[in-house]
């Protein structure tokens, strides 16, 4: 006859109540997913020091090591820079004296300043604060190294699968969807999620247009002089 292992011990009730409080306990971490492909819509709005305000829109395309962040004021303005992580590569499409170009920056340069908000912490949380591009949002007081604080509304069902994604929010366990600051030429920055959908993103999107010029960041700044 066939022998079986004995089980080591019955679950008991405090057994059953532990393990239960503990799945329970962990669920959100469990929940929490990379945003790795998709695409992330805030509005924004900008504020100068001479109270003009300049409206516009943020546009996030993800797919796995590549990130597509396109800038698009009411002033005119557009930036798009385009980023792949594997590859340790960034370009900034911009458009000068009417002929495009495809600026190429130093990985290492959006690393170094990210590096001032690094090991961020979150005080001061409020759970399902109000609804935001469809998620119920938590607000948090983000708590840099140096004392400065910003408030911001996130959701933790997500958060970025590369931390270059945001520069504020490095390493973030959680997805931004609404942040304010201000910025080093006293610009007030505002931004809120409006829309946010995994999707199949073509490789396209990531790729330099061929109407596009590559050059270094150095002989760009001599064109602009």
């Amino acid at each position: 006859m066939a022998s079986y292992p004995k089980l080591f011990f019955m679950p008991t009730h405090r057994h059953l109540l532990f393990f239960i409080l503990l799945l329970a306990g962990s669920g959100r971490a469990f929940g929490q997913k990379p945003f790795a492909e998709g695409t992330i819509v805030y509005k924004v709005k900008l504020v100068t020091p001479g109270q003009k305000d300049i409206v516009g829109s943020y546009i996030f395309e993800i797919k796995g090591t590549q990130v597509k962040k396109e800038l698009k004021l009411s002033n005119g303005y557009q930036d798009v820079v385009l980023i792949n992580c594997t590859a340790g590569t960034v370009y900034s499409l911009q458009t000068s004296n009417n002929r495009k170009y495809a600026i190429q920056l130093k990985m290492d340069n959006l690393v170094q300043r990210q590096d001032a908000f690094a090991h961020f912490n979150v005080k001061n949380e409020v759970l399902n604060v109000k609804n935001i591009a469809g998620f119920a949002s938590c607000k948090g007081d983000v708590v840099y190294r140096d004392g400065t604080q910003a408030e911001t509304y996130y959701t933790k069902d997500w958060y970025p699968a590369q931390s270059i994604t945001y520069e504020r929010y490095p390493d973030a366990k959680f997805l931004p969807l609404y942040f304010f600051y201000k910025d080093e030429q006293g610009i007030s920055m505002e931004f809120e999620a409006k829309k946010i959908e995994p999707m199949p993103i073509p490789d396209a999107v990531f790729r330099i247009p061929s109407d596009y010029k590559m050059i270094s960041y150095e002989e760009y700044k001599q064109l602009s002089k």
